[in-house]
C-alpha cells in the first residue's frame, strides 16, 4: 500500500513539472505542389535535353542507347505515374561495330513512391515498377523482353533525380517569424527548428507534402478591453498595411486579363475586407488581434486559385520562387486553427516579403503605402471603367471657415432657381440639369486657380432657401442616377426604380446635406463613426483608391454621381444576377436589397433576402423601406421635414 502511495505522489508530482513542451499541438504545413509544376520541376532538373529529353544511356558509340522525353505525371492510387516517351537501341558492340541492334520507340510508365529527406529536404521517387506501351497505347510485350534488360538503368537514372525543396522551407522559415507578435518571435522561432518531414499525398490534382512542427500554443488570454488611442491607432495601421497589400494583390492579379466572375470576386473579397474593418472600428472593442489574420486567411483561400492561373502562364518565372509564395501562404492558413493563441500579426514586413515572393524578383517589391488618392489600375483591374470628373471644389481641409468674405453666388449655380412641380419627377434627361452636372465654368477654372469657398453656398440649406435648396439637390441625385442606370445596359430596364432608389438612399443617409455648417466653420458631414462623408454617405475607407476623397468630401454632384454609381454596381453585379426567376422580386424590395448591399456591402443581399422572408427587419430596413414609399409616391412634402430637425 505504501509503496502505491509513493507511485501516485511521483505521478502526480511528474504532471504537476510536466514541461509545457508537452503540451505541444504537431502541425502540418503544407507544401502543395500542383502535376503541372511538378512537370516544370522534374523537366529543369532531370529532362535537361532538346524536346525535353534526358539521356539515360549512351554507349559503344550508339550501339546501346536510351532516351526518356516528354514527362507527364498523374495519380495512381496512393502513387505518382510517371509517363514517358522510350527511345531504346540495344545491340552488341563488336570491333567497332554495332551487331544485331535492336531499335525500339514507345512509351513507358512507372509506378512512383515519392519521399523527402529531413536533412537537405530534397523530393525524391522511388521507382516500383514500370510497364510499356505502343506508340498507340497498347500494352508492348514483344519489347519487354528487350526492355528487362535495360530496366535497372532506367530505374537507377529516375530514382538518383531529386527536387530541391529547401528554397520553399527556407523561404517559409524566414517568413512566419514575420507575422507573429515580436514577443512571439523567440517562440515561432524553437517551434521552426522541430521542422520535419510528413506525410506526402498523391491526391487527384496535387502532391502535397507536409512539414510536421510541434507548436505550443500560448495563453487565450480573457476578454479584450477598450483600446487605448495608441493601441487603436497600431491597430489602424496593422489594418491600413494588409488592405495596401490587399490592393498591391488585385493589381497584380489583373495584369493578365480576367473574366468578369473574377472580377467580381476580386471586387467582393476587397469589399468584404473593408467593410469587415470598418464594422470592427465601431465597436467597443475591436477584435485586435484577430481581424488582419482572419481576412488574410479568407482572402487567401478565394483568391489563390486566380493566382495558380495566372502564374502557371508565366515561363519567366522560376518555379521554386512559384512553390515558396504558394508554400509560405498555405503554411500561414494551416496555422490559423491555432487562433489568437498563436498571436499572428501580419506585419507590413511580413506583407512585403511576400509580395517579393510573389513578384520572384526582391527589387519589385512594393512599399505598401496606404494611400487615398484614385488608382486608375484598381479601378481597372475591377472593371469600375473611368473615375468620375472630379473637377470643383476641394480642399485636404476638414474644416473652412464659414461663411467666406463676400459670399455670393457662384456663376452657373443659381441658388434662386425656382423649384420643379410637386409630384414624382420626370424620367426624360434634364437638358439644363445634364448641363449643369458638366464642369461649370467656375469649377474648370479650379484646375488652374484654388476653389472658392463661396462655390458651397448653393449647397448650405438655410431657413430661407429649404425649398430651392431641396429641389436642386434632389435633381442632382435624380440626374446622376439617371446617366448610371442609362450607361449600364443590365440596368438600363429598371432606370426609374434606379432613380427613385438613389433619391430615397440621399433621402435617408443624410437628410440631403452635404455640409454642416456652424459656429463659423463649414465641413462635410459625417457618419456617427466619422467613416462616410457627404450626401450619399460615402464610406472612404471601403471605397479607398476608387473615388477622390477630398472631392467626396467637397463636391456635392461627385458624391451623388459616386452614390449612384455604388448603387447601379450593385444592382447590375450582385442582385440582378443572384434573382431567382421562380420567384422575382418586386421593384420595390429589390432596391432595399441593393440598399442592405449599400450599407453592408455584397454578403448583405442574401442576409437582407432572409431578413425578409421572415419578416424579420432591421431597423435600417425599415426606415429605408418607409422613404421609398414616399418617394415611390410622390409625396415630396414630407421629404424636407428632416432638414429643420
Amino acid at each position: 500500500m505504501g509503496r502505491m502511495r509513493r507511485w501516485l505522489g511521483i505521478c502526480w508530482l511528474g504532471m504537476a513539472l510536466w514541461p509545457a513542451a508537452a503540451l505541444a499541438e504537431t502541425v502540418a504545413l503544407p507544401v502543395t505542389i500542383d502535376y503541372p509544376l511538378l512537370r516544370r520541376l522534374v523537366v529543369e532538373q532531370s529532362f535537361p535535353g532538346p524536346g525535353e529529353s534526358a539521356l539515360v544511356v549512351e554507349e559503344l558509340g550508339g550501339c546501346t542507347r536510351i532516351e526518356l522525353s516528354r514527362p507527364e505525371f498523374s495519380p495512381e492510387r496512393e502513387y505518382l505515374r510517371l509517363r514517358c516517351r522510350l527511345r531504346f537501341r540495344v545491340g552488341v558492340g563488336l570491333a567497332g561495330a554495332c551487331l544485331k541492334p535492336v531499335d525500339w520507340d514507345g512509351f513507358i510508365e512507372l509506378v512512383q513512391q515519392p519521399h523527402l529527406s529531413k536533412g537537405d529536404w530534397r523530393l525524391g521517387f522511388t521507382t516500383l515498377e514500370s510497364r510499356l506501351f505502343t506508340p498507340a497505347g497498347e500494352p508492348a510485350k514483344l519489347a519487354q523482353t528487350v526492355y528487362d534488360l535495360i530496366k535497372g538503368r532506367v530505374h537507377a537514372y529516375l530514382d538518383r533525380q531529386t527536387l530541391n525543396l529547401a528554397p520553399p522551407v527556407k523561404e517559409m522559415s524566414q517568413f512566419l517569424p514575420l507575422v507573429v507578435y515580436p514577443e512571439n518571435r523567440a517562440r515561432v522561432d524553437a517551434w521552426l527548428k522541430s521542422l520535419r518531414p510528413g506525410k506526402i499525398e498523391v491526391r487527384p490534382l496535387d502532391v502535397r507534402v507536409q512539414l510536421l512542427m510541434d507548436v505550443q500554443p500560448g495563453p487565450t488570454g480573457g476578454e479584450e478591453a477598450s483600446l487605448s488611442p495608441d493601441e487603436l491607432q497600431r491597430f489602424t495601421e496593422g489594418w491600413q498595411g494588409w488592405d495596401a497589400f490587399l490592393v498591391y494583390w488585385i493589381d497584380y492579379l489583373a495584369k493578365e486579363p480576367l473574366d468578369r466572375d473574377e472580377r467580381r470576386l476580386l471586387l467582393e473579397t476587397l469589399l468584404e475586407t473593408r467593410y469587415r474593418f470598418v464594422h470592427e472600428l465601431a465597436q467597443p472593442t475591436p477584435s485586435t488581434r484577430d481581424v488582419v489574420r482572419e481576412q488574410f486567411v479568407w482572402a487567401w483561400r478565394r483568391l489563390t486559385p486566380i493566382l495558380h492561373r495566372r502564374l502557371k502562364g508565366d515561363e519567366q518565372r522560376g518555379p521554386l520562387s512559384y512553390l515558396a509564395y504558394f508554400s509560405a501562404g498555405d503554411a500561414l492558413a494551416a496555422l490559423d486553427r491555432l487562433g489568437p493563441t498563436l498571436g499572428v500579426d501580419i506585419s507590413r514586413n511580413g506583407l512585403v516579403r511576400l509580395a517579393r515572393l510573389m513578384e520572384g524578383d526582391e527589387s519589385l517589391a512594393p512599399a505598401l503605402a496606404y494611400g487615398w488618392g484614385v488608382n486608375p489600375d484598381l479601378r481597372r483591374a475591377l472593371g469600375l471603367g473611368q473615375a468620375p470628373d472630379d473637377h470643383g471644389p476641394s480642399w485636404s481641409q476638414e474644416v473652412l471657415p464659414w461663411p467666406p468674405a463676400g459670399l455670393a453666388p457662384a456663376p452657373g449655380l443659381d441658388p434662386a432657381l425656382p423649384p420643379q412641380p410637386a409630384g414624382p419627377l420626370d424620367s426624360s434627361p434634364l437638358t439644363f440639369w445634364l448641363g449643369w452636372l458638366r464642369p461649370a465654368p467656375a469649377w474648370a477654372a479650379a484646375e488652374a486657380a484654388a476653389p472658392d469657398p463661396r462655390e458651397l453656398a448653393p449647397w448650405v440649406p438655410t431657413n430661407d432657401n429649404q425649398d430651392v435648396y431641396l429641389e436642386r439637390v434632389r435633381q442632382a441625385v435624380r440626374v446622376s442616377a439617371e446617366k448610371c442606370a442609362s450607361a449600364s445596359p443590365a440596368s438600363r430596364g429598371r432606370r426609374q426604380m434606379f432613380e427613385l432608389m438613389a433619391q430615397a438612399v440621399a433621402w435617408q443617409e443624410s437628410c440631403w446635406r452635404q455640409f454642416v455648417a456652424t459656429r463659423g466653420k463649414i465641413g462635410p458631414l459625417r457618419s456617427y463613426n466619422n467613416t462616410s462623408v457627404g450626401l450619399m454617405q460615402i464610406n472612404e475607407r471601403v471605397w479607398r483608391g476608387i473615388y477622390n476623397i477630398n472631392s467626396l468630401r467637397w463636391n456635392v454632384l461627385y458624391n451623388a454621381r459616386a452614390g449612384a454609381e455604388i448603387l447601379e454596381l450593385y444592382l447590375r453585379e450582385y442582385a440582378l444576377p443572384n434573382l431567382n426567376p421562380t420567384r422575382p422580386l418586386d421593384d420595390a424590395t429589390l432596391a432595399r436589397a441593393v440598399y442592405a448591399m449599400y450599407n453592408g456591402g455584397p454578403a448583405h443581399f442574401n442576409r437582407f433576402l432572409k431578413r425578409h422572408a421572415q419578416r424579420n427587419y432591421y431597423l435600417s430596413d425599415k426606415l429605408f423601406a418607409e422613404k421609398l414609399a414616399l418617394v415611390q409616391a410622390g409625396k415630396w412634402e414630407a421629404m424636407g421635414r428632416c432638414l429643420g430637425q
